[in-house]
């Protein structure tokens, strides 16, 4: 009954619209029209503050050029709410009043006051010192000859991928490679702090067939260093290594259970080690510091 009301709300939503008259998005804080040539299924953003969450209707402030402006995001239940920081799914209810957003929508809003769309995305749970990612569709990748792609989205953003990028799945354990973009494939991307030009991390969305339907892949061996939300793992041959490494001269030690790589101090079979933040055993002398609090400081 639930649903019903709410697709009774979206369908109401939709007769308001047609009998008043659609109009584009506008930009995010402007009130420039959306441009004509961009493709047809391009989710535009809307930047605010939550208003108020209830029965599957989001309401918000978003910011405009000239201030801010009411608007009525209606929640279904294809709308992903998701952290801006990892993409991990969040719970409706965890929206709260005043928290910055971005949301996601379709094409067309009403033009009633205050407007009403239907949403895609909502990203939330934004540090005050970071900005929001971009939930977009892959238009293009190439290779750029420098063992990296050119990777260029529907929204006309263009970003290096390389091994320094992070490519994780959303919400299953499939592998990705930079060859898994095809055009089409919507992912939620986040530019390097530092580097604008360049990927730091990128979630793939799977869609209604499945991860990557126009790639026809070999069965992929890993090998070496793998980086995850968690941290780094090592393989050798396919084969997740656990327990003590020897790589490069170096020595790390891999969690005997998950393979995960250690860092700090760990004591073995009554041995005390110092495994540096990029994993590499400690075998010169050096001083540790302790600040006020104790903690000791390399």
């Amino acid at each position: 009954m639930k649903h019903m009301k709410k697709l009774a709300g979206i369908l109401c939503a939709a007769a308001i619209a047609a009998a008043m008259g659609l109009t584009a998005f506008a930009a995010t804080g402007t009130d420039a029209q959306m441009p004509t040539n961009m493709p047809n299924y391009t989710p535009m953003p809307f930047d605010g503050t939550v208003v108020s969450v209830e029965n599957g209707q989001l309401t918000m402030n978003r910011n405009l050029g000239w201030g801010t402006e009411e608007m009525i995001v209606y929640l279904t239940e294809e709308t992903k709410i998701l952290d801006a920081v990892n993409g991990y799914p969040v719970p409706v209810e965890n929206l709260g009043v005043g928290e910055a957003i971005r949301v996601y929508a379709g094409l067309t809003m009403t033009m009633s006051l205050p407007p009403i769309t239907n949403g895609m995305v909502v990203l939330c749970d934004i540090p005050a010192d970071a900005g929001f990612p971009i939930y977009t569709d892959v238009q293009e990748l190439k290779d750029n000859g420098a063992g990296g792609y050119t990777l260029t989205t529907i929204d006309g953003t263009v970003v290096t991928v390389d091994t320094d990028t992070m490519l994780l799945p959303y919400l299953t354990r499939n592998m990705v490679r930079p060859e898994n973009l095809v055009p089409g494939t919507t992912i939620l991307l986040w530019r390097d702090a530092v580097n604008l030009d360049a990927a730091y991390k990128i979630v793939v969305f799977q869609n209604e067939e499945g991860f990557y339907p126009q790639i026809a892949m070999e069965p992929q061996v890993l090998q070496g260093w793998k980086q995850t939300e968690e941290g780094w793992y090592f393989y050798e041959n396919g084969e997740l290594k656990k327990g003590w490494l020897l790589d490069g001269g170096d020595w790390y030690y891999l969690n005997p259970e998950t393979g995960l790589m250690h860092t700090g101090f760990i004591t073995l079979e009554g041995k005390t080690y110092f495994l540096k933040e990029d994993g590499r055993m400690l075998t010169e002398a050096h001083v540790f510091v302790p600040d006020e609090s104790g903690e000791l400081h390399f």
